[in-house]
């Protein structure tokens, strides 16, 4: 059994029509909506929260970094917090505290609290949460997209790959990558002196 290709001719838009589609999506109703409520959420998620929060010195956050309940939020000097992190502490009392010199590449995401799943009766979006700092040691890298899970714990000089799960404690000096994450070696002196 074979397959027929048949040539379609594609009528590509000119740029006349792109034109005027972004002009009417300038001057339409939903536009300024849209333009609001963005304006918004970065007040209430960048500007807001970075004036609750606790900040050290010489620490960078990126300004498209989303931090969330930022009053429980305490991140040491010399950090660098990159594009597109997400900082949620925990909804009700759980902290996220980052020690110093700490940095993470893009799209790193700290979750200190979970969706409670226990009552089988009530959908899981209408539970409680479970509430656990997430605390992270002097000069760890978090690699980009890495995700950390409420209640871990990241030792003084750990790295965590890129795109990795952190849902338990990382010892110090560990690298550690995956999804869960788990330790692939130790970081040690004969690694600095080649």
């Amino acid at each position: 059994m074979g397959f027929t290709f048949i040539k379609v001719k594609h009528n590509k838009p000119n740029n006349l029509y792109y034109i005027k589609a972004v002009v009417w999506s300038i001057i339409s109703f939903a536009f300024f909506t849209s333009l609001v409520k963005l304006i918004l959420y970065y007040i209430v998620n960048f500007v807001i929260g970075r004036s609750k929060m606790s900040i050290g010195k010489n620490t960078k956050l990126h300004p498209t970094v989303v931090l969330r309940q930022a009053e429980r939020i305490i991140i040491g000097n010399n950090c660098l917090i990159n594009h597109n992190n997400v900082l949620q502490a925990g909804k009700d009392k759980a902290f996220i505290k980052i020690g110093d010199y700490v940095h993470t590449g893009a799209n790193v995401m700290m979750f200190a609290y979970n969706h409670q799943i226990d009552d089988l009766s009530v959908p899981s979006i209408q539970q409680d949460y479970y509430d656990a700092d997430i605390v992270i040691d002097d000069d760890v890298w978090i690699g980009a997209g890495s995700i950390i899970l409420a209640g871990v714990h990241i030792g003084k000089g750990a790295i965590i790959g890129a795109g990795s799960v952190v849902n338990k404690d990382v010892p110090s000096f560990a690298i550690v990558g995956g999804v869960p994450a788990k330790v692939l070696k130790f970081r040690t002196t004969e690694q600095s002196d080649k």
